[in-house]
């Protein structure tokens, strides 16, 4: 899978391969510059691997994807075992694992540290899930160090490390009192807690001194300001325009309704359907067949993965199917012990659950095959523009491209991760800068109000002639490729 991307990256990789750079020549303080991002982890690991091994920084960035899904199978397997389930229950979550569409056929080839933060929040779910069967001092502590460690890859960890031990308040169990399940899962943070005020006297922390950390604080002001100067603009036009008499008083309703589905669609498909059909055609079955402490805290760690995919919402308007992956892990482990109920029990099966076997089974196969098949050729036009820019170029010449993948491709060093604006253009056209470059390459939507930008560029005029033409997946992105005359 990785292969077949033919070094295709995402514009977060180029965030990630820069702040390595610095790391791997130790300039520490112009890697946490970049973009001012300070989460440095996966970044520091890149250039770790690049150092040792002596690979590129891309390649560095491949080895590790390897190696985080390897970790994500063993905890995925590990957790289907904690949960009492048997060998062939562990094949098959691999399985259903591995017909993810988005989880391993997207997501997976990419430089990202979603990987990293997958793999170690799996770990640390297991290690809590041990610590409320079995009491054991040991499982509490991995579950604190492995969730920080998933909290230095996505913020987001933060929130599983506050909120995750609070099932113990809804676990009976002999192995632990109600105060050592809810206390022992906490520890180094109450700990920490203890500390702070002396950090805080000694090194003057403030609140941006904590980075990303941060947004636990700010961030239910943050969705209230976006409440406030965006969704109520957008329910006033619901209310006026699409609702309209007499059921105008259900615009609130109806919009929350919207978003509140967005996300639990979200989390039902990002693993793929054939989990959630499983999941839910066997929902007795699994209750009765998984760990009832296993059961109660995987069930609560589908609830929280549902409720932060709802925060970030109405934080950012947008939800990536990334930020609800660990929804899909669950119903991962759930439906595997669906699928092994559905293939070994000893009674004939009724012929809706003989149709809902082969259906799933369709959707995981044609999901694996479309995570490994090749690529159609409009998935690279951006890397096939730029070679085909580099092919045409003498020496001395130059290139202009407005995409940042592009310039990545063409070894350009890195200024940003995002794509220069029509603005930006157009300031560069006006001072004449253009003139240096043999050939302009500008990343452009089909639709009407951008091709009125480019065409309000009026490149003709400036000694530039349209060349070459890059249509990318379903012709939704072109690729303009623009050569000077003279």
């Amino acid at each position: 899978m990785l292969w077949i991307q033919h070094g295709w990256i995402a514009n977060d990789s180029m965030l990630y391969f820069e702040m390595a750079r610095h790391f791997s020549v130790g300039e520490f303080k112009k890697a946490f510059a970049v973009e001012g991002f300070t989460w440095g982890l996966y970044p520091g690991l890149i250039a770790l691997v690049h150092v040792v091994s002596g690979l590129s920084l891309q390649a560095s960035a491949n080895l590790l994807i390897v190696l985080f899904f390897m970790l994500i199978v063993w905890g995925l397997m590990r957790m289907v075992s904690i949960a009492g389930g048997n060998e062939h229950m562990q094949s098959y979550a691999v399985f259903l694992l591995l017909g993810a569409g988005y989880i391993v056929g997207d997501v997976l080839p990419m430089a990202s540290r979603d990987l990293g933060y997958w793999a170690m929040i799996i770990h640390a779910i297991n290690q809590l899930i041990l610590f409320y069967q079995h009491g054991r001092w040991r499982s509490a502590l991995n579950w604190q160090g492995l969730a920080l460690l998933a909290m230095l890859f996505r913020i987001e960890g933060a929130v599983h490390l506050l909120v995750l031990p609070l099932v113990g308040f809804f676990i009976s169990s002999t192995a632990s009192s109600t105060l050592q399940r809810i206390v022992m899962p906490y520890v180094l943070l109450i700990f920490a807690a203890l500390l702070s005020p002396l950090v805080v006297l000694l090194g003057h922390i403030n609140l941006d001194d904590l980075g990303r950390v941060k947004e636990l604080v700010t961030g239910l002001s943050d969705i209230k300001a976006n409440i406030e100067q965006n969704l109520v603009r957008r329910v006033e036009v619901m209310h006026i325009h699409v609702i309209g008499d007499p059921f105008r008083e259900y615009a609130w309703f109806t919009f929350l309704l919207a978003y509140f589905s967005i996300t639990t669609l979200k989390c039902l498909s990002v693993a793929g359907w054939a989990p959630t059909l499983l999941a839910w055609a066997e929902r007795r079955t699994v209750k009765k067949s998984v760990q009832p402490v296993a059961y109660r805290v995987l069930f609560f760690w589908l609830i929280i993965s549902w409720l932060i995919g709802c925060l970030i919402t109405f934080k950012v308007n947008l939800l990536s199917p990334r930020y609800v992956a660990l929804f899909g892990f669950v119903l991962i482990v759930f439906a595997s012990f669906a699928l092994y109920r559905l293939l070994h029990q000893k009674t004939t099966i009724s012929l809706a659950k003989k149709l809902l076997l082969g259906l799933t089974g369709l959707i995981v196969i044609a999901g694996f095959i479309s995570n490994i098949k090749p690529k159609h050729e409009s998935f690279y036009y951006e890397i096939d523009a730029v070679h085909y820019v580099q092919d045409r170029l003498n020496p001395g010449e130059q290139a202009l491209y407005t995409s940042a993948k592009q310039r990545f491709y063409a070894g350009a060093p890195f200024d940003t991760r995002f794509d220069y604006d029509w603005t930006d253009l157009q300031k560069r056209i006006e001072a004449g800068n253009i003139q240096q470059y043999r050939y302009i390459s500008i990343k452009s939507d089909i639709y009407p109000a951008e091709q009125s930008r480019l065409s309000d560029l009026n490149l003709q005029s400036h000694g530039f002639q349209l060349e070459k033409t890059f249509s990318g997946h379903k012709n939704k992105k072109l690729v303009l490729i623009f050569r000077r005359k003279n």
